[in-house]
Parts: C-alpha cells; structure tokens; sequence
C-alpha cells in the first residue's frame, strides 16, 4: 500500500513539472495568436489587416494557413489614404500584398509563424520560427551559435520580438473579431 502511494505521488509530482514546463513554454504572443486563429477560423477567414491603433501610417496583415502557418507583415505605409478604404471593405489580401512589397524597409516587421501561432524560442514538432525586422532575420530555433549570437543575445531579441508580435497580433485580433 505505501508502495503504490509512492508511485502515486511521483505520477502527480511528474505531472505538475510537466505542466508548469509546458505553460513556461507560452509566450505573450503564443497567448494572443492562439485567440487569433480560433477568431480567424471562426468567422471562415484567411487574412486579416489592420491599422495599428495609435499610429498614423503603420499598419499589419496576416495570411492565415490552419495548422500550418501565419504570415505576418507591419510597418510603416507611405499613403495611408490607400489602404484604410481596402481594410474597411476587408481587403485583407490586397492590404497583405501590398504591405509586403511598399512598406519602408527600415520599420518593416515580417514573421514567418510557423506550426502553432506566436512565436516560440525553439523548436517545436520540427517547426520554427522567423523574424525578420529592418531586413535583419533573426531564426528562433534555439541555434543561437549558427547565428553568431550569444545565448543571452538570442535570449533578448526573441524577448523584445514576442512583445512586439504579440502587440501586433493584439491588432489583427481586433479587426478579426469585428
């Protein structure tokens, strides 16, 4: 009897490490991405844009692929006036498209998300993530050394990039959820 209460508590105890690692593994933008593909599948939708609240000439899209991929684009557009009609009308596409070849390189924010939405610092199911920012492409597959980083280097860019994504994400929701 005190055998099986043993192996019982370990069983427990395993269980509890096993779900505090998988919640440390969620990301501000894993949260918020997650609530985006459930709102993008809800309403049958595969792209969403957005003017980012508070700025006058930013904007975001995202294709959405389930289960595969998010493909997120942002930055800064030069003729406002061009793509608030598009996203009023739910033009999402054609605001993605152009946001993807218009958009001033030095503010350009372009995710490759792959497998479950929001980033994640490595990878995951053989899937993972990229984030490219002003033209630098920064890998989250937990090979800092290929990319001649420092551990704790990739450690802050993969930081400041899941904020900054899950703010963007935030927006996209938003609109999705209109």
């Amino acid at each position: 009897m005190e055998r099986r209460w043993s192996v019982g508590v370990a069983v427990v105890t395993s269980m509890l490490c096993l779900g505090a690692a998988a919640s440390a593994q969620d990301t501000k933008s894993s949260v918020v991405g997650k609530d985006l593909a459930a709102a993008l599948t809800a309403k049958k939708l595969d792209s969403v844009a957005v003017k980012m609240p508070g700025e006058t000439d930013r904007y975001a899209a995202a294709l959405f692929f389930p289960g595969v991929q998010l493909l997120v684009v942002a930055g800064k557009y030069p003729s406002p006036m061009l793509l608030n009609p598009r996203i009023a009308d739910k033009s999402y596409k054609d605001v993605y498209s152009e946001l993807s070849g218009t958009v001033a390189k030095d503010s350009k924010i372009f995710v490759l998300d792959m497998g479950a939405p929001g980033l994640t610092a490595r990878k995951v199911g053989g899937y993972f993530d990229t984030w490219t920012q002003a033209e630098k492409q920064t890998t989250f597959d937990g090979s800092w050394n290929a990319q001649k980083l420092s551990e704790e280097a990739y450690t802050k860019q993969f930081s400041a990039a899941d904020e900054e994504y899950a703010k963007i994400l935030a927006a996209l929701l938003a609109e999705a959820k209109k």
